[in-house]
């Protein structure tokens, strides 16, 4: 006797497709919101922008006996920042067919590729310029090699953090962007984050452990500010070397941790030391998961909040507070850094709010794809978004940095 079995009935079983998709991407981006929500904005229409920004006060104030010999004359000096705009960009492609069934009604798919593909497009933008604002300036340096490929498909770095599968990088000498045999325009297809090991999907050759992981095309071309570059001592920010004899005032606060916990004195310490430098005191502290926790863990059992939402702060995001000031994380945060920030310290400089690369003649963003053979076209679609912007950091003496806590593996 024939059993009906669900390999039997295979033909007439539906397949049955539940939407939204489940997001799986952190898009978290506490630090740009933050900017852009609190600090001072600029439109800047040329290459770059200029802010005057004060290097030295009138010193001659003094004290003299009677009918005594008055004060030198001295006048308050001032120097530009010069702010070089960035010029951000990202892309998407959509074949034909796809757009016609997956938009407008539910009947072709439960969601509209068309408006989630640009939607997440501009997440993706957003978050790879927060993970710049808390990179090591221009050159974009995301992982620096710790073994040498040779005509293989895998290597091996010192942090994943900020690495993701699909991303197209380059790899090149970290000191002046050159690159080595068949290193450019690699795509991450795999990352065992437990042995820090990339797979990429054709071989590379030449490489050394002298060479990074960026952004494909972004070396020298990311955002100056860096806060590992601006909450710094003796390095030149915005054309202003705090190293010369005279622009002290031009250095941030800075605490080595030497791998020891970031307790809560180490951030009051930080927050003193930036509120004695510059003008105004710390607002909030930026730092990751795991310095935070460990943090947390230092306080002692009886320390309690009366008020439970005393530790809830815009946008859904948490925080527990060392002296009344907010210690927040950001997941871009580096390993074994803490920031500590006044929201006035940074101006956020743009051309334009991000928008999509359109044809002056037509005024339109999408453009059908060209083909393998020159003057062919694809059945495809194809967009790019563009934001031109620069996040400067116009007074360093108002923000510090721990740097080597103790932390999670990067």
């Amino acid at each position: 006797m024939a059993v009906g079995t669900l390999a039997t009935a295979d033909a007439i079983l539906k397949d049955i497709y539940r939407g939204p998709v489940i997001e799986q991407i952190n898009y978290k981006t506490y630090m740009l919101d933050m900017i852009e929500r609190d600090s001072d904005s600029v439109d800047a229409s040329g290459r770059r922008a200029i802010i005057p920004v004060e290097s030295a006060g009138n010193e001659s104030p003094t004290s003299m006996p009677d009918a005594g010999t008055l004060a030198t004359p001295q006048i308050d000096l001032e120097q530009d920042a010069i702010v070089a705009i960035k010029y951000h960009d990202g892309g998407v492609s959509l074949s034909d067919a796809l757009i016609k069934q997956a938009t407008g009604n539910n009947a072709g798919a439960f969601v509209n590729k068309l408006s989630r593909s640009t939607k997440k497009l501009a997440d993706s933008m957003r978050k790879n310029l927060n993970r710049q604002v808390f990179g090591v300036g221009a050159s974009g340096l995301m992982a620096t090699l710790t073994s040498s490929p040779s005509s293989a498909t895998t290597f091996t770095v010192d942090s994943t953090q900020f690495l993701r599968v699909g991303m197209v990088i380059d790899v090149l000498q970290i000191s002046n962007g050159a690159s080595d045999t068949g290193s450019t325009g690699r795509t991450i297809t795999a990352i065992n984050r437990t042995t820090k090991t990339i797979t990429v999907d054709s071989a590379m050759s030449s490489t050394t452990t002298t060479d990074g992981v960026f952004k494909e095309g972004a070396y020298g071309n990311e955002m100056e500010v860096g806060l590992r570059n601006a909450a710094a001592t003796g390095r030149t920010l915005h054309g202003i070397n705090s190293a010369t004899a005279g622009n002290e005032f031009w250095n941030a606060s800075v605490r080595a941790q030497a791998g020891a916990v970031a307790g809560e004195s180490a951030f009051e310490l930080l927050a003193d030391d930036v509120g004695a430098n510059g003008q105004g005191e710390v607002e909030v502290f930026l730092t990751t998961r795991g310095i935070r926790r460990r943090l947390a863990d230092t306080y002692q059992s009886t320390k309690r909040f009366n008020d439970a939402r005393a530790v809830e702060i815009h946008g859904g995001y948490t925080a527990i507070f060392v002296n009344e000031i907010p210690v927040v994380i950001d997941d871009d945060v580096p390993k074994g850094w803490a920031f500590a920030l006044q929201k006035d310290a940074f101006l956020w400089a743009q051309i334009q709010d991000p928008d999509w690369l359109v044809d002056p003649k037509t005024g339109l963003a999408w453009h059908l794809a060209m083909g393998s053979t020159l003057g062919k076209r694809k059945a495809a679609w194809e967009a790019w978004m563009v934001w031109y912007a620069a996040l400067a950091c116009i007074a360093p003496n108002r923000i510090g940095a721990l740097s080597g806590a103790a932390d999670e593996t990067a």
